[in-house]
């Protein structure tokens, strides 16, 4: 069972509208139920592995922060879609890993509800830039586990 440490001031229903009327996006049922029990945190174990690679979960990204130290969920949102032009429409950034790299929630026809990773690093790899993790919110945090032994 995953445990988020260290999660922000828990959120109404009020202040998932608030963010969303912001930001100009609704959030999909599952990524705002898992707002509404978790506003951010540290997740334990913080390890998604796939593929004999370990991709590492630093902390969900709070929202709706006054007073904050680090990137929100908004910051995330506005530098991926307002700020960066290179990367792919039809994502919400909702977690980072220790490099800065994104764990994105798909709203994308295709891929509706899917959760991926994006890697900077290998932005022109495009078999690399962006990498299918699970199916789903639940599915995702439900397979973190501790670092695996050999990676």
């Amino acid at each position: 069972m995953v445990v988020f440490e260290r999660t922000k001031s828990p959120l109404s229903e009020l202040d998932i509208k608030r963010v969303e009327n912001r930001l100009g996006i609704r959030l999909p049922h599952d990524l705002r139920e898992h707002y509404l029990r978790h506003n951010g945190g540290i997740p334990h174990p913080q390890f998604f592995p796939k593929d004999g690679d370990a991709y590492e979960v630093r902390k969900f990204l709070p929202m709706n922060i006054e007073g904050r130290i680090g990137m929100t969920f908004e910051d995330a949102y506005v530098s991926m879609v307002d700020q960066t032009p290179e990367d792919p429409e039809g994502y919400i950034p909702f977690a980072n890993d220790p490099s800065g790299d994104m764990f994105l929630y798909s709203v994308r026809p295709e891929s509706f509800g899917n959760i991926m990773f994006i890697s900077h690093e290998d932005y022109k790899d495009p078999d690399r830039y962006i990498v299918f993790l699970a199916p789903t919110l639940e599915q995702f945090i439900n397979s973190l586990t501790e670092l695996p032994e050999g990676l």
